[in-house]
């Protein structure tokens, strides 16, 4: 990342987001120092915060999050690129069962930090221990700590856009997060994931039904914004109970954000803009004492 840049900025952060807990910042969490150890040389050293929280019932701590492009994959591109006949004989041929609806808020971590993708395929393990990674999982999200943050509409006869937010994702001039749309929703039979994208899975995704759309700007006249593209894909990777009988479901899919700056951000030295976009895994939102799920709100 570039180094950090002061201006002028648009929007005010909350005082409570301002002013973290001392414990907080004496303290760089475990998510911060493995995205950072992947972090290449253009995002290094550049301070972002986490994704605002939108409701009253919990603030997430101020963390530094980095670009997370493609390094920590790198090694793993020539074993796992396949064409597009051959990802679909690599994956499972099991669909989401109907009953698990893809709506609602999410909390999303990528696939390349290195203390979930182990408990996820441990060494000499050759099944993936879904269980395992969710309880994983719980644990960061309980902090609250995530790599971002969605919420999708209920509706699957008329879709209106759902909402992301993540601080990978960030506004150079101001460092904070971009406000993200997440348009075109649509329900599909099979979530198709291109070769480069399957490429950057630590293993081959299943063949379900999920969500696919594209990823743009909810304020689509930014000053600083040339054009932003990109594409959301979810769909349910895992089902099942765990040793408590409690149930357990996480959901893989890839996320990407591509911004072009304008001339004035170019100007100020942020160069020409980002191209960034990773695998994941999303669990459901935690819910508050009064049963309403935490996280982003839909417009």
């Amino acid at each position: 990342m570039p180094p950090k840049k002061k201006a002028a900025t648009t929007k005010k952060q909350s005082t409570t987001a301002k002013k973290p807990a001392a414990a907080a910042k004496k303290t760089e969490n475990q998510t911060t120092k493995a995205t950072k150890a992947t972090t290449n040389s253009k995002t290094a050293g550049k301070r972002a915060r986490s994704p605002e929280a939108e409701s009253e019932e919990e603030e997430p701590h101020p963390q530094k999050r980095y670009k997370n492009a493609d390094n920590a994959v790198a090694e793993k591109e020539a074993t796992t690129v396949a064409n597009n006949s051959g990802t679909e004989a690599a994956t499972s041929a099991t669909s989401a069962p109907a009953s698990v609806a893809l709506s609602g808020k999410f909390d999303l971590y990528s696939m390349q930090l290195p203390f979930l993708a182990k408990v996820y395929l441990p060494q000499g393990e050759s099944e993936p221990q879904f269980v395992a990674l969710y309880k994983k999982i719980l644990e960061y999200q309980a902090k609250p700590d995530f790599t971002a943050r969605c919420v999708l509409p209920d509706s699957k006869s008329s879709l209106a856009d759902g909402r992301l937010r993540s601080a990978i994702f960030q506004d150079p001039m101001e460092e904070m997060p971009w406000d993200i749309a997440v348009e075109d929703l649509e329900h599909v039979d099979v979530v198709k994931f291109t070769a480069a994208e399957t490429a950057k899975f630590p293993t081959a995704p299943r063949r379900a039904s999920g969500v696919s759309g594209r990823t743009a700007l909810e304020d689509e006249g930014h000053c600083g914004v040339q054009s932003a593209s990109g594409v959301f894909r979810m769909q349910l990777a895992y089902t099942g109970k765990d040793d408590a009988g409690n149930e357990v479901n996480i959901f893989e899919g890839y996320l990407s954000f591509n911004v072009s700056y304008s001339g004035l951000y170019r100007r100020k030295g942020h160069g020409n803009g980002d191209k960034i976009g990773f695998p994941f895994w999303a669990v459901r939102a935690r819910r508050d004492a009064a049963g309403k799920e935490i996280g982003l709100e839909a417009r």
